[in-house]
């Protein structure tokens, strides 16, 4: 299942969508660090590839818990493991 997990998470896009107003418009970027800089890629004012966007996003911060939830339990298992032997 981790490994399952890991290669969706790599498939998805990473960062946060933030707005800018510019003149009374909005404008979405996707927002991400790349090593110590921080990058912020023009998205558009399209509304539909935000929103798909934002659901990629929200499906990688869902990905990313239950891959914190499963490696916490994958460690509690070998700790009762160990403690059996």
């Amino acid at each position: 299942m981790i490994s399952q997990y890991e290669t969706e998470l790599s498939c998805l896009p990473k960062g946060v969508l933030i707005t800018k107003s510019i003149k009374g418009n909005q404008y979405y970027y996707l927002q991400y660090r790349d090593g110590k800089k921080t990058v912020s890629e023009y998205i558009g004012r399209q509304s539909d590839k935000v929103e798909a966007l934002q659901k990629q996003i929200d499906r990688r911060k869902h990905i990313q818990a239950m891959l914190k939830a499963l490696h916490e339990e994958y460690a509690t298992a070998q700790k009762m493991m160990e403690v059996r032997v």
